[in-house]
């Protein structure tokens, strides 16, 4: 379809709305960052004082304890200094700051005391200096360090200082945050002692170096000046508690600001997701005449009555007649999307098909037989009454609470995982019902048979059914003549069946043959899909060169291997074998004479040829394996004339053969052969692959194909098809095998688990056994082999069925609607 619609209309109303919007959240975004900058210096701020505090704790405790030291260190001598004499003045007229008194103090004032301070060389050797007192005054600085850093820094102190240093260090019980960084550390408080401007400068750019930062603590050698750094102490401390209460001002102005812009975030979102998918759209737009706005896109073809009411209903809400209008676009037209219809019932079947590939425009969707034949063939491998009806229970649970469920995603969103489960409830009530129908029919429940009718067999000892108790060994007979109705169980298979010794001879022989049976249906009906498929397209070439050839090789081989099936299903071989014996007075049925040492092929009466004259039932796996590598001979037949037959419906399979490999190419040919030379290629024909009939949106993109590639194309489909008939069959095989797994493991849990417990005659025993039981039987066959059953029969669909007749290479239709971008 084709949309006209007015620049200045379309962009009037946006432009005022998302300036609105703009402006506000530029006012909020002002008063945020003003906020955070502000709390930023504060926090700064804060976390120096707090560095500050610790410095001038620290610094009182350092020169509270050297004074007290004092006067007990009198007159110590360095016992270093005897030994290595004074420190010789160095070549930059620097001198060790802590040298011996007696080098040239004389000058002293009237009182002088020598007092003992550990120099910087001190760290390493332990010695001491003495120190007079007097004229001299240290000088000092105090800062804090990260804790890792302390070795390092000392170590540079003294090297770079040659000694002419005191240090002291003590650690900060806590981590503090970095007053840079804000990040919490571990911390060092240092002071450092020294006498010359050139060591304080060296100082000043270690510490830059290290990232030391320096604080001003009151130098108070003089300890009259302890009163002053005291109230020092109490100021930075009442500084602290109002800068913490500022802070905490600050962070509940941003929390409230935040709030306020959390609560119409969802709002904003959807405002600007709606704009800006608006103007996507209008992008996608060309210019046309009068200012006005020209776009070319998909509608589906029933809401085209609904588009063109709602233009009307906008122009007549905004008085803005004639702003926009909608008209058809004249063909031809580009490929079209694909677009369904679902519901809550088809949409889990409708995405398991997309997710192998989304069909073609107007193609057969394989989702309306997925509906139908998944939960069937689910049932066949996980057929149980009582574990399909566990499933049945879990989907109606998930119909049940699906409201509420609903009300819960839109106040706090939809859970991906929890949202697919809901999504597929009504799959697994078919899944369940389906496996519950086919227990019927195997008669399991829990691995046990259910006696729902009377047996048509009976033992010695039994009691008219299966109740009373046999011998191990007995024979069980026909309660009725051989086909008459009390022969015949009502529904599904006898429970004798179940306790025979036989069991599991007879269950593999019908699975197996079952299974065989439904994989040829299906992949037949796949086989008609795709001649639906042609004749929808009007694709003469490949219905009658594709479809044809495909429809023969199938009924001519695997379609008579499932009547071959029911034809040995459906005779009397009791009646067949009396028709093969020799009576007690030496006649044969047909009344010729014959002895107990006769072959079967003379004493039968049918003459059907064979080594047996079709008086004993055939093994047909043999049989069908002869029909392709020993035509024309049928050790057992079934019928007059089965090996004529048979040779002709293998003759016939082999002619369809070449009719797929070189019928489609050799039309191809000869078509473009028969075109005038003006409207022909040279030598090459346009193909999309088994897409004949539909067009690319730009034909030049088309890839041209010579006949070469055309053939070898068609080669590989040939041999893709005539060995996947086979490889498919058997893979059908997989409905017998997981079913026949699902049986032995459910009978091997019961008479492993809870037979031995109700053996042992132990009501504890038998709860211990029952919980086990519970366990194990929904972790394995209601988790485990539930998962691996929904995946193989996933599996069929997707390769055996669909590739018949799909080619899953179509696009999806992605309508335009503004109800799911809030969703994203």
């Amino acid at each position: 379809m084709e949309t006209t619609t007015s620049k200045t209309t379309a962009s009037r109303s946006s432009a005022l709305l998302l300036d609105t919007l703009e402006a506000e959240l530029e006012e909020y975004e002002t008063q945020l960052l003003e906020l955070n900058t502000y709390s930023n210096e504060l926090t700064h701020k804060y976390n120096e004082k707090v560095e500050f505090q610790e410095c001038l704790e620290k610094g009182r405790k350092f020169l509270a304890a050297e004074a007290d030291g004092a006067s007990s260190k009198l007159d110590t001598v360095n016992p270093l200094s005897s030994a290595y004499g004074a420190p010789a003045i160095s070549e930059d007229g620097m001198q060790p700051l802590l040298a011996d008194a007696s080098r040239g103090h004389s000058g002293a004032s009237s009182v002088v005391h020598r007092t003992l301070v550990p120099s910087c060389s001190g760290l390493a050797s332990g010695g001491f200096k003495h120190v007079i007192e007097g004229e001299m005054k240290f000088s000092s600085t105090v800062g804090i360090l990260k804790a890792d850093e302390k070795s390092r820094f000392e170590r540079m102190l003294f090297r770079s200082t040659r000694g002419n240093c005191f240090a002291r260090f003590a650690e900060v019980e806590r981590p503090i945050a970095d007053a840079a960084t804000g990040r919490p550390e571990f911390k060092i408080v240092f002071i450092v002692f020294f006498k010359s401007e050139v060591i304080s400068a060296i100082i000043n750019k270690i510490c830059d170096a290290f990232g030391a930062r320096q604080y001003p603590v009151p130098d108070h050698l003089t300890l009259g000046n302890a009163s002053q750094l005291g109230l020092i102490v109490r100021e930075t401390t009442s500084e602290l508690a109002d800068a913490r209460e500022v802070l905490l001002k600050n962070r509940e102005l941003r929390l409230a600001l935040c709030s306020r812009l959390a609560r119409r975030y969802s709002e904003w979102k959807a405002v600007v997701l709606r704009e800006k998918a608006i103007y996507h759209v209008l992008n996608l737009f060309r210019a046309d005449v009068s200012g006005m706005l020209r776009g070319e896109g998909w509608i589906v073809a029933s809401a085209e009555v609904d588009a063109r009411t709602l233009i009307s209903q906008t122009h007549a809400a905004m008085d803005l007649a004639g702003a926009s209008m909608l008209s058809q676009v004249p063909l031809p037209w580009p490929v079209p999307p694909t677009s369904f219809d679902v519901n809550e019932f088809t949409y889990a079947f409708q995405e398991f098909v997309d997710t192998y590939g989304v069909p073609r425009y107007k193609e057969i969707n394989p989702a309306l037989f997925t509906a139908v034949t998944f939960p069937f063939l689910f049932g066949m491998m996980y057929g149980d009454i009582g574990h399909g009806a566990c499933i049945l229970l879990g989907g109606i649970y998930l119909l049940i609470t699906h409201p509420a469920y609903r009300r819960c995603v839109s106040s706090a969103g939809e859970n991906e995982m929890l949202g697919g489960v809901y999504a597929s409830r009504y799959m697994l009530i078919t899944m369940g019902l389906c496996a519950i129908y086919v227990g019927f029919v195997y008669n399991d429940c829990f691995s046990l048979a259910l006696a729902l009718f009377d047996s048509g067999y009976l033992w010695e000892g039994s009691k008219g059914s299966v109740a009373g108790s046999v011998d191990g060994g007995a024979e069980a007979n026909l309660s009725a003549p051989y086909g008459s109705t009390g022969s015949i169980y009502p529904f599904g298979v006898d429970p004798a069946w179940h306790i025979s010794s036989n069991e599991l001879l007879f269950f593999n022989s019908m699975k197996m043959k079952t299974a065989v049976i439904f994989g040829v249906v299906q992949m037949t009906g796949g086989i008609f899909l795709k001649g639906l498929n042609a004749l929808y397209f009007g694709d003469r070439a490949v219905f009658w060169l594709e479809f044809m050839p495909m429809i023969i090789f199938d009924f001519c081989l695997f379609v008579y291997m499932a009547v071959l099936i029911f034809t040995k299903w459906a005779i009397n071989w009791d009646r067949r074998q009396l028709m093969g014996s020799c009576g007690i007075d030496g006649l044969t049925f047909d009344q010729r004479p014959c002895s107990d040492g006769d072959s079967l092929k003379h004493k039968c009466a049918l003459n059907f040829g064979g080594e047996t004259g079709g008086c004993a039932p055939p093994n047909l796996i043999n049989q069908l394996i002869n029909i392709a590598l020993n035509p024309g001979v049928v050790d057992e037949p079934m019928y007059s004339g089965q090996g004529s037959a048979q040779s002709a419906l293998l003759a016939i399979a082999f002619l369809s053969v070449p009719v797929l490999l070189l019928g489609k190419p050799v039309y191809i040919y000869f078509q473009h052969a028969s075109q005038p030379a003006s409207a022909s290629q040279p030598i090459s024909t346009q193909i999309e692959m088994d897409q004949d009939s539909t067009s690319s949106e730009d034909p030049k993109s088309k890839e041209v194909h010579s006949f070469s590639e055309v053939l070898i194309h068609q080669c590989i489909e040939t041999i893709e098809f005539v060995l996947g008939m086979v490889s498919n069959t058997a893979s059908y095989l997989r409905l017998w095998a997981l079913s026949l797994a699902h049986t032995e493991l459910a009978q091997v849990f019961w008479e492993k688990i809870m037979r031995t417990a109700i053996n042992a005659n132990s009501i504890f025993f038998v709860f211990v056994a029952y919980s086990t039981f519970a366990v194990v039987t929904a972790a394995v066959l209601l988790a485990m082999d539930l998962l691996e059953c929904f995946l193989h029969a996933l599996r069929l669909h997707w390769v055996e069925f669909q590739n018949k007749f799909y080619k899953a290479d179509g696009t999806r239709f992605t309508p335009f609607t503004l109800g799911q971008l809030s969703d994203k």
